[in-house]
């Protein structure tokens, strides 16, 4: 009986040694937007060029024919490719700008379509979430005039999307930072995310598991105003709860089961010098709620947590997904859940997104209790230029398909309801294609499983 084939495959490229060393600072992009304050500052920035492509194909099935070989009769496994009339689709794919350790040095965005053979320029429109107004790229493509029928007879879809990051180390003064008072009101770019509590990845939120989540931190918090200590303090004494409450029992990752038969390395362009790679099938990530009522998961979690956790009690937070090129001993591993907290300053009219590693804080044992102690990788962080951001969601918190786990994309088209196929591929290179053994190695960090 012929089944279809499913896939959801990412493959992560970067050119981890280029990585290395910062841009000078006489590069005008490698300049920090952030006006000067006492609380954040950036070093060593390095301006990365990121090409996104994704591949979804129709699928295939295979069948057990009969081949008549030296006399003799032998089963062969035949594959054929399923083609999918579609009269439209949309596809959505997250675009980073601005935040805690990165920015964009331009607005400019190169999106390239291949459909079948055809390949298409089209100019992208750059949409925001209806919430927290996070930006995306969106393409429309309509069938309707082309055949006869009004539907393309489509077996793969390809996407390419090229643009720019800059990201940045951080130093965090969280003595003078502690001396800010809480925010009458936060500004809009803020206070979007303080909503929804709960991110939605694959299931509507049920209002009582958001619930659930207020008594908990209500416990953390012995039912005290969150307000009546300075906001840096209560952030950093729930990030050690949060860092308490989950147990990392299903490895540092779980992936989907890579499913493919298709050789990716003739999709990878030969003239891009990456050096390592890394393939994944979606991302095992549970929303906050799924996490309260079982804390045993990944260290993704806390990523999702965390964030829910701080807009309980009042404080933007986002998701940040990056890739960690210093990461080296799993590959896999390299995609990471970052948190940014907003903090602003009413006598300067200055918001700042501030920089939290949960991963690299459990590594080094941060706990609730140790709050008051110096913390490495909250706020202060002397890896960032080496995490490149890839979005603040692991699915699009807007209506779009992903097949298996999340993985960042969104799909949808009509008519019908198909199976589809994906591979995605994130190369990333310095914009300075220097030679590799320019780059000392500073590599010193290294995380182990």
């Amino acid at each position: 009986m012929p089944h279809t084939r499913l896939l959801a495959t990412i493959l992560l490229l970067t050119t981890t040694s280029l990585a290395a060393n910062a841009q000078v600072d006489s590069h005008p992009e490698a300049q920090s937007p952030l006006k000067p304050n006492p609380y954040l500052k950036h070093q060593y920035p390095w301006r990365w060029d990121l090409r996104a492509q994704t591949f979804i194909r129709s699928g295939s099935h295979f069948r057990f024919v009969n081949v008549r070989r030296d006399n003799e009769t032998e089963a062969v496994r035949e594959e054929r490719t399923i083609r999918r009339n579609i009269e439209t689709f949309e596809f959505i794919y997250p675009l980073m700008r601005s935040g805690g350790f990165y920015w964009s040095p331009n607005e400019e965005v190169t999106s390239i379509v291949r459909i079948n053979d055809a390949e298409f320029e089209p100019t992208p429109d750059i949409l925001q979430t209806p919430d927290t107004k996070v930006k995306y790229t969106r393409l429309l493509g309509d069938f309707k005039n082309i055949d006869r029928d009004g539907t393309w007879s489509v077996n793969q879809f390809h996407y390419k999307q090229l643009s720019h990051i800059v990201v940045a180390d951080t130093v965090f003064n969280e003595k003078l930072a502690k001396q800010l008072p809480w925010p009458d009101t936060w500004p809009d770019e803020a206070e979007r995310f303080l909503s929804p509590l709960i991110d939605q990845i694959d299931h509507p939120i049920d209002p009582e598991a958001q619930d659930d989540l207020c008594r908990l931190v209500n416990v953390w918090i012995d039912n005290n105003d969150p307000k009546s200590i300075d906001e840096v303090t209560l952030v950093k004494y729930l990030t050690g709860k949060v860092l308490e409450y989950i147990r990392v029992v299903r490895g540092r990752r779980e992936f989907a089961p890579i499913v493919t038969s298709l050789a990716v390395e003739d999709l990878i362009d030969a003239g891009f010098p990456a050096v390592s790679e890394s393939r994944w099938s979606g991302l095992y990530v549970r929303s906050a709620d799924d996490i309260v009522r079982d804390p045993r998961g990944t260290e993704l979690d806390y990523s999702t947590m965390l964030t829910a956790v701080l807009r309980i009690v009042g404080v933007p937070a986002r998701v940040v997904v990056g890739y960690d090129v210093n990461i080296e001993v799993v590959e896999e591993e390299r995609i990471v859940g970052l948190v940014e907290f907003a903090l602003y300053d009413p006598d300067r009219d200055q918001l700042m997104w501030i920089p939290i590693d949960p991963e690299r804080l459990r590594d080094n044992g941060r706990r609730s209790d140790l709050y008051q102690q110096p913390w490495d990788d909250f706020g202060t962080h002397d890896q960032l230029h080496n995490i490149i951001p890839l979005s603040y969601y692991y699915h699009p918190p807007v209506n779009y398909d992903a097949y298996g786990w999340p993985a960042l994309y969104g799909f949808r088209y009509t008519p019908g309801n198909f199976a589809w196929s994906q591979i995605q591929l994130i190369d990333a290179q310095p914009s300075e294609n220097r030679p590799r053994s320019q780059y000392p190695n500073r590599f010193n960090n290294n995380r182990n499983p």
